[in-house]
């Protein structure tokens, strides 16, 4: 079931949200944050609302003056008992609101929350592991607005169906100096011998909120985690790849370009995130 939300209010699942001529609509103008709602709270609610308020900035949008993570997570659960559920993934989307072409007239917004009832309140194992091909048709600009969860999102989609039209799971996106930044959907992190290593936002990378609990996680187990450009040609010969998200955890991936991978270091972090 799919509960919507317009600026803290439960709505009906077809309700109009904005009218043909909103910005949204017409140039993808704002941006959007995925979260995880387990046993009736939302999950690294801290992080998710720094990134919030960052991107608003970024943006240059005007949050309502009393809107804080303690309204959010009030929203999102008035949403979720619609729902009649305490567990479910949750898109909370921020559109700039008001007249114009591409200047806008004013920076108020809307705040759209989208709540989907999941099963269970834990995040899942990937039991098979996914297949991870390389998506070389466009790459990431090399702009801050590449660390955000925006709107305009044509890349992901492109390298999503790149994904269904070879067969794979997920898709590594490259910036444009041809290093790695991330996955179609997902931070990226991969294992070689001793160390761990994820690209730093400097890459373009999106500023997951998943990837910095897992820096913190796998730190304080005692791996050594590097922020660092990452090739094709290191990543090839990685011993193991994993991938984050906010709602989905830790992903570990069976093969990379067809090469079989392991994943030891991944499934201890998942263990460690669940227990957390």
């Amino acid at each position: 079931m799919t509960v919507y939300s317009i600026n803290g209010h439960v709505v009906e699942e077809n309700t109009p949200v904005f009218a043909a001529s909103s910005r949204i609509y017409r140039y993808g103008d704002g941006f959007f944050e995925s979260m995880k709602l387990s046993a009736g709270r939302v999950l690294h609610l801290d992080l998710h609302f720094i990134r919030i308020r960052k991107s608003a900035m970024l943006l240059k949008m005007e949050l309502p003056v009393d809107f804080n993570s303690e309204i959010l997570e009030k929203w999102v659960i008035a949403a979720a008992e619609f729902a009649g559920t305490e567990n479910a993934r949750v898109r909370c989307t921020i559109l700039r609101e008001g007249p114009g072409l591409y200047t806008p007239v004013q920076s108020g917004v809307t705040i759209v929350l989208e709540v989907n009832k999941t099963d269970t309140r834990s995040y899942e194992w990937n039991e098979t592991g996914l297949s991870l091909g390389a998506y070389r048709e466009m790459s990431k600009n090399a702009n801050y607005l590449s660390m955000l969860k925006n709107t305009s999102a044509l890349l992901n989609v492109m390298a999503g169906i790149y994904c269904k039209e070879n067969g794979y799971d997920e898709c590594v996106i490259f910036n444009d100096q041809n290093r790695v930044a991330e996955t179609n959907s997902s931070n990226l992190f991969m294992v070689s011998g001793d160390f761990v290593a994820t690209p730093p936002l400097t890459e373009y990378c999106v500023d997951g909120v998943m990837r910095k609990v897992i820096i913190q996680l796998a730190q304080a187990y005692g791996y050594t985690v590097h922020e660092q450009a990452i090739t094709e040609i290191s990543l090839g010969a990685a011993d193991e790849i994993f991938l984050t998200s906010a709602t989905r955890g830790i992903r570990w991936v069976r093969t990379y370009n067809g090469k079989p991978l392991k994943h030891n270091v991944s499934q201890v972090l998942f263990g460690l995130l669940n227990r957390d």
